[in-house]
C-alpha cells in the first residue's frame, strides 16, 4: 500500500512465505532427488513441508490481495496498469525467458538433470506457450496479473466481494474435481483467486481484528489446525478440495495471528526486510538451486550420526542462504541498465504512455 505505514506482521509473514517457497523448491529439486537409505531425515523434512502446502501460497496470495485492496476498489485503470499490470508482466516475460536461456545455454551443455525444474519448451514457440499457460515456475506472477483484473473488473458488479470471492471458491472446486493432474498449471491459477479475493475485499476486516493478533483465538486455531492435519493426513484427504480449503482458512489465521502477536513484542527486522524484497527472492532462487543441483548430492551423502546431523540442518541453512545471495545479487544487479530485470524499462513506458496503452500514475 503505497503511502501507508508498514504492518509489521505483513512483512514478516511474507519473509515466512518467501523462504518456504525457497524451501520447498530445495526439497523438491535437490534432496528429493537423493537416495538417503534407510536415514529418516530427509523423510521428516518432506513430511513437515508438505504440511505448509496448505499454508504457503495461500497466505501468500491474501497478503498479495490485501496489499491491492486499495488499487482494486479505489484507484481508476490509468492509476494502477502500469504498476499492478504492465510491471509486472514485463517482470514475468522478461525472467521466464531469461530461465529458459539459462537452462538451454548453461545446464544443458553441462549435462546437469535437474529434476523437477518444470517443462523445458526447446523453441520460442513453446516458451510464448508456457507463458500463456503458466506452465512455469514463475507462474505467481502471472496468477497476480489475472487476480488483479479478475478483481478490478468485478469491482463495478452489485456485489463484487461476494461475487469475487465466490468464483473463487467454483474455480478451486472445479480445478480440485474435474481437471486432469497432468494441468497443474491451469489448476493452480484457479485455486489461488479465493484468497487473493479475500485479502482484497476484507481488508478491512483482517485490518480490524487480526492487526494486533488475538491469542486466544490463536490457541484456538492452532489447535484445530493441528487436528484437522492429523485427520487430512490420517485420511489421506489433504488435498480434497473442501478440506484444502479449511486447512488454508484455518492455518492462515493462525499465522497471522502468530505473526501479529510475535511482532508486538519482537522486533523481526530480518524477517520483516526479507518480506519487503519478495520479488529478487521469488525470480532469482531457482537459478542458484539449479546450480547446486550439479555438486549438492555428493556434499550431503555423509554416513553416520555426523551425515544425519548435517542433514537435519541442511534444508534450512540452504534456504536461508539461497535467500541471502539473492538479495545480494539483486543489490548487485538493480543499478543502471540492471534495474529492468526488476522494473519496466522507461523507453517501454514512454512507448506506451504516447500510444495510450498505459497512463502515467497519478
Amino acid at each position: 500500500m503505497p503511502g501507508a505505514r508498514r504492518i509489521d506482521w505483513i512483512d514478516a509473514a511474507k519473509g515466512v512465505c518467501i523462504l518456504a517457497v525457497v524451501l520447498y523448491h530445495f526439497n523438491q529439486m535437490v534432496l528429493q532427488q537423493i537416495d538417503f537409505g534407510q536415514t529418516a531425515v530427509p523423510t521428516l523434512w518432506s513430511l513437515g513441508i508438505t504440511a505448509l502446502k496448505p499454508l504457503r501460497m495461500p497466505l501468500f496470495f491474501l497478503i498479495s490481495g490485501f496489499l491491492a485492496s486499495r488499487s482494486i476498489t479505489g484507484r481508476g485503470w490509468e492509476q494502477v496498469r502500469t504498476s499492478r499490470v504492465a510491471n509486472l508482466l514485463w517482470v514475468y516475460v522478461l525472467w521466464v525467458g531469461l530461465y529458459w536461456l539459462f537452462i538451454e545455454g548453461v545446464i544443458v551443455p553441462l549435462n546437469v538433470d535437474v529434476a523437477a525444474a518444470g517443462a523445458h519448451p526447446e523453441t520460442l514457440t513453446g516458451v510464448v506457450m508456457q507463458l500463456v499457460s503458466a506452465n512455469t515456475g514463475l507462474w505467481y506472477l502471472y496468477a497476480l496479473v489475472l487476480y488483479f483484473v479478475a478483481c478490478k473488473l468485478l469491482q463495478h458488479t452489485a456485489y463484487p466481494a461476494v461475487i469475487s470471492i465466490g468464483l473463487g471458491v467454483v474455480l478451486h472446486l472445479v480445478s480440485s474435481l474435474w481437471l486432469p493432474s497432468s494441468w497443474w498449471n491451469v489448476a493452480t491459477l484457479m485455486n489461488y483467486l479465493f484468497f487473493f479475493a479475500i485479502g482484497c475485499h476484507l481488508q478491512p476486516l483482517i485490518t480490524r481484528h487480526y492487526t494486533r493478533g488475538n491469542p486466544v483465538r490463536f490457541v484456538i486455531t492452532a489447535v484445530l489446525t493441528l487436528m484437522a492435519l492429523g485427520a487430512a493426513w490420517k485420511l489421506g484427504s489433504m488435498d480434497a478440495p473442501g478440506v484444502k480449503l479449511v486447512l488454508a482458512l484455518l492455518m492462515v489465521s493462525t499465522t497471522i495471528d502468530l505473526f501479529a502477536l510475535l511482532t508486538q513484542r519482537f522486533k523481526m527486522a530480518m524477517l520483516c526486510d526479507i518480506g519487503r524484497r519478495t520479488l529478487p527472492i521469488y525470480v532469482i532462487h531457482k537459478l542458484l538451486i539449479f546450480v547446486l543441483v550439479a555438486f549438492m548430492p555428493e556434499v550431503l551423502y555423509v554416513e553416520g550420526a555426523l551425515g544425519n546431523g548435517v542433514l537435519a540442518v541442511t534444508p534450512l541453512a540452504m534456504t536461508l542462504l539461497i535467500g541471502a545471495l539473492c538479495l545480494l545479487v539483486h543489490q548487485a544487479l538493480n543499478r543502471g541498465p540492471g534495474r529492468v530485470l526488476f522494473t519496466m524499462p522507461h523507453t517501454f513506458r514512454r512507448v506506451a504512455y504516447r500510444t495510450g496503452l498505459l497512463h502515467p500514475a497519478h
